[in-house]
């Protein structure tokens, strides 16, 4: 009977024993996988569109061809102190890189300048911090219109001529 007794007891004592090491197993292993490091709990990467009443920024403000024929896009962005960064356009010619710099006077946006582009045609805007080379945001559209600069016309005052009749 005593021998009865130590085995149960012995059995139990495994199987509370075993009990507890699987249980903590799975809890130790639960909060280890909380802190790694996961793709799927990154945020979303800001979507780049036209500017709306909506205020999702960055936003294309507009297009322009200045006078000699060079695109500048027109962005607002998130605050006034944006990270540096270009944008880079594909299509399927190929890809086209736009330098940007901030716009004296409003701390909020940017201007970049690059080779013209194809109105109406669906394109891939990326914005790319210049600094750490990362992607900072990406949007599919075509661009709807262009704002074209006109050559500005000055007229300048004619000289008076002052006629004098012959003298013989």
């Amino acid at each position: 009977m005593n021998r009865n007794r130590l085995s149960a007891g012995v059995v139990t004592l495994i199987a509370v024993f075993m009990f507890l090491i699987i249980s903590g197993s799975i809890i130790l292993f639960g909060q280890w996988r909380d802190r790694q490091d996961q793709v799927y709990h990154r945020t979303p990467l800001p979507s780049l569109k036209y500017c709306s009443l909506k205020q999702v920024r960055p936003c294309i403000l507009s297009f322009n061809l200045d006078p000699g024929g060079t695109m500048v896009i027109n962005l607002l962005t998130h605050n006034s102190s944006p990270p540096d960064f270009y944008i880079k356009v594909r299509q399927h010619a190929g890809e086209t890189l736009y330098t940007c710099r901030k716009v004296r006077g409003f701390p909020t946006s940017v201007s970049c300048t690059g080779a013209a582009l194809p109105p109406g045609e669906e394109l891939q805007f990326l914005l790319i911090s210049k600094d750490e080379d990362i992607l900072l945001a990406e949007g599919h559209f075509p661009i709807i219109g262009v704002a074209i600069a006109t050559p500005e016309i000055s007229i300048s005052p004619t000289p008076r001529v002052r006629l004098t009749p012959p003298y013989r």
